[in-house]
């Protein structure tokens, strides 16, 4: 994941926050746990009191020596921490509240796997349903978009699920569905008001690693979040913005 800029515009924050575990990846979402040694990664599934987006890595420890390096620690910022005193292992957060957030529609849990592609097996004259067995999770309020066929460039809510048969959109495409027609979906749009079938704009799920947003799984799922963009592109290329609706920095209404 990645910093895709602000709603209100303006630069980032950073903040150096100690760690209570070893933060391997950059890109990930942390949270504030109840023990007070420091942030750590979120889960998959839940965001909650999210000071914001890490953007770099550390090693924990609590040996005594390994912090002894006054004056040595080369990363930018190393010692602007929250205290503004050398607090140990430490990572830059950026904790803005009005962050976007983009991350990579992935196609599993694993980091980097490539979006399935639905291929229509029936034609559709009335251009509101695409049917393939692979459709297997409910993504309603999702969204579908052709990426070959006569509607390429076109997207679509997603209004109803049929397991392993089809999926159907409310306003058609503008010109009929061919057999093998190509489809993505993914269970995300950036309007709804998170309640039943229109939940596809406020959760959002990482992959196993935390890097990457994990588009095979039904709307609704995951973390809370506002999402706010989806860039509708291809298997490898195509991405969702989205800002954290539990944030540390926020007090809740």
């Amino acid at each position: 994941m990645e910093e895709a800029g602000h709603l209100f515009g303006g630069a980032s924050v950073i903040r150096r926050f100690p760690i209570a575990v070893t933060i391997a990846n950059r890109g990930i979402p942390a949270i504030v746990v109840t023990d007070v040694v420091g942030i750590r990664p979120a889960s998959t599934t839940s965001f909650a009191d999210t000071p914001g987006l890490i953007l770099d890595t550390a090693t924990y420890s609590t040996t005594q020596a390994d912090l002894d390096n006054p004056g040595t620690d080369t990363t930018v910022g190393a010692y602007n921490t929250i205290s503004g005193l050398d607090m140990g292992r430490v990572v830059s957060v950026s904790v803005r509240p009005d962050l976007v957030v983009q991350a990579l529609m992935n196609g599993g849990a694993a980091e980097s796997t490539a979006l399935g592609i639905l291929v229509n097996t029936s034609a559709s004259s009335g251009g509101t349903v695409d049917s393939d067995t692979d459709v297997t999770e409910d993504q309603i309020g999702g969204t579908v978009w052709c990426i070959k066929g006569n509607n390429v460039g076109h997207a679509r809510p997603i209004t109803a699920f049929s397991d392993n048969t089809s999926l159907t959109v409310t306003v058609p495409f503008p010109r009929a569905l061919a057999v093998n027609d190509e489809f993505l979906r993914c269970p995300w749009s950036a309007y709804g008001t998170h309640g039943a079938d229109i939940d596809g704009s406020g959760f959002l799920q990482t992959s196993t690693l935390f890097t990457q947003a994990n588009a095979t799984i039904a709307s609704g799922t995951g973390g809370a979040v506002q999402v706010l963009y989806l860039l509708c592109n291809g298997t490898t290329d195509s991405y969702v913005q989205f800002k954290f609706r539990d944030h540390h920095y926020i007090v809740p209404s």
